[in-house]
C-alpha cells in the first residue's frame, strides 16, 4: 500500500476495501475517472486498482484550510498533498494520475463535456455542495457513465444525509438512475 492512514478510521484499509468492493463493478478498466475530495489519499490507490486510463485526484487541500480541524492524526493539508505527490510520483510522471489542487466546481467547470467515464464524490457531504457537484457531473460524464460517492445515508438525522437527499432529488427528476445505494455507505448513479 502506498498510503495507509492508520490514524484516520474513515480511511482504514478495511473501510477502503469495503468501499471498493461495493463500487468496483461500475469502474470498467480503461476509463477516465475523477476522485473529488481526496483528503489524505488513502482511497486513491483502490481506485487506481481498477486500471483507469487516467485518474484525476481533485482536492483544494491547502487552498481550503492549512489543516483539517476534524481530522485524526496528521491534520496538515500541505503534508497530505506532499505525501500524495511522493506516493504517486511514478504514476504522475507517466500521466496516469493527475493531482489537481482546485475546488470541485472550478475543476468540473473547466472540463470538456462528456469527457469522463466516472466521478467519485467524497467532498463536504453537504446537500448544496453535493447537488452542485452532481449537476455539473451530469454534463461532464459520458452518457451511461457513473456518478459514484461516499457517505450515502438514508437517515435524515445523519450528518451526511445531504448526499442522499441530493442524489434522490436528481433521481426523482429523472436525471440519473440509482443502481446501487447504501452498500458500504456508497452510491452509484448512472447518467440517463
Amino acid at each position: 500500500m502506498k498510503i495507509i492512514t492508520k490514524d484516520e478510521p474513515s480511511c482504514s484499509p478495511q473501510r477502503c476495501e469495503k468501499r471498493l468492493n461495493a463500487i468496483r463493478p461500475y469502474l470498467a478498466p480503461g476509463g477516465v475517472g475523477v476522485e473529488l475530495g481526496v483528503f489524505k489519499g488513502a482511497f486513491s490507490e483502490y481506485l487506481l486498482s481498477t486500471n483507469p486510463r487516467k485518474l484525476f485526484l481533485v482536492d483544494p487541500w491547502y487552498r481550503l484550510f492549512p489543516e483539517w480541524k476534524w481530522a485524526k492524526g496528521e491534520r496538515s493539508t500541505v503534508a497530505a498533498f506532499s505525501t500524495i505527490l511522493g506516493a504517486y510520483r511514478k504514476e504522475i510522471e507517466q500521466g496516469l494520475v493527475e493531482p489537481v489542487v482546485e475546488f470541485s466546481e472550478v475543476f468540473l467547470g473547466n472540463l470538456p463535456d462528456r469527457s469522463l467515464d466516472w466521478v467519485y464524490i467524497d467532498t463536504s457531504h453537504k446537500y448544496e455542495q453535493t447537488m452542485m457537484e452532481l449537476a455539473r457531473c451530469l454534463t461532464k460524464v459520458k452518457p451511461s457513465g457513473y456518478i459514484i460517492g461516499d457517505d450515502f445515508y438514508e437517515d435524515p438525522n445523519s450528518i451526511h444525509h445531504g448526499v442522499c437527499r441530493a442524489v434522490r432529488e436528481l433521481e426523482k427528476a429523472g436525471k440519473i438512475k440509482v443502481v446501487m445505494a447504501g452498500v458500504a455507505d456508497q452510491f452509484v448513479a448512472q447518467i440517463i
